[in-house]
């Protein structure tokens, strides 16, 4: 048995079968319970193992509470189709756009079902080269957001009056202060994501009213600017936010930065592999010194 892998309270092992790994489990829980013995006399002892899922395969990443796998055995019972599951992807994400989470989940299960990796750098060339091409629907690249009333707000560090970003800021209305001096309701400097930038935008040129949620689609050519609220600074345009897709009509996607996000979603499969990320975007997978020996 091979510890591979761990992290809080769960530890991942190389072994030959389930029943191998029964048994290892209560070896192990005993010879824990003999270290560890129970010296406030609980009823029961405080440390229980428990052995919860056999994979068949399992992909660990490089970066810490990373993996995906093929679950044969869960929680006692043998499944009649293994189980894909995976851990600590950002395609696990609400917010990522339908693409990303395509993208990256059809890649894990194809690396954990040991598809050549040929195979695999087929599918993210395709994929890269239809979004970089505009191939795809533009819904899968909008981000849909949730509409917090905090992140539009802004309080004077003076007195506290609270001011909605919706309108430029020069001055606090109650005691002066500049507006650029402004902080977040949780006292931090205030920053522009990008789905904020799309609706100072959407402010200013379009009718669009938000409610609780928002989308949002980085764009180009909209060879329009917006209003910083706090400094005044006029600032190019680059997302637009909306609240139906129907908000997107006529706007051009720029499509290079969604089709690096091909590759920015498979770097945790090529970095664990020490695979070459350019070959998604060339196609060209080159040989190592030591592939031509």
């Amino acid at each position: 048995m091979k510890v591979v892998y761990g992290h809080t309270d769960s530890i991942y092992v190389q072994i030959d079968s389930v029943e191998k790994a029964q048994t290892a489990i209560k070896e192990i829980e005993a010879s824990v319970r003999e270290h560890f013995p129970n010296v406030l006399d609980l009823d029961e002892h405080p440390v229980v193992l428990e052995f919860e899922k056999y994979f068949s395969a399992l992909g660990v990443g490089t970066t810490k509470n990373r993996n995906a796998g093929l679950v044969s055995w869960d929680d006692g019972e043998w499944l009649d189709e293994q189980k894909f599951t995976m851990t600590g992807f950002t395609a696990k994400r609400v917010s990522e756009t339908k693409l990303a989470k395509e993208v990256q989940t059809t890649a894990l299960k194809m690396w954990v079902q040991q598809e050549p990796k040929e195979e695999i750098n087929k599918y993210l060339h395709d994929t890269y080269v239809s979004v970089l091409e505009g191939k795809i629907d533009i819904e899968s690249i909008i981000k849909r957001a949730r509409l917090r009333s905090n992140r539009l707000n802004v309080k004077c560090p003076e007195c506290g009056l609270k001011h909605h970003i919706k309108e430029p800021i020069k001055w606090c209305k109650k005691c002066g202060t500049e507006g650029k001096l402004f902080v977040t309701l949780e006292n931090k400097k205030p920053s522009l994501g990008e789905g904020i930038a799309g609706m100072l935008y959407a402010w200013e040129h379009t009718n669009v009213e938000f409610d609780d949620s928002y989308l949002f689609l980085k764009a180009k050519h909209l060879h329009k600017t917006y209003t910083h609220p706090l400094t005044g600074e006029r600032r190019n345009a680059e997302y637009v936010s909306g609240t139906t897709y129907a908000d997107f009509k006529g706007y051009v996607p720029d499509w290079k930065h969604y089709a690096e996000q091909v590759v920015e979603k498979a770097k945790p499969i090529y970095k664990a592999m020490d695979w070459d990320l350019s070959s998604i975007r060339t196609g060209k997978i080159q040989k190592k010194l030591d592939d031509w020996w």
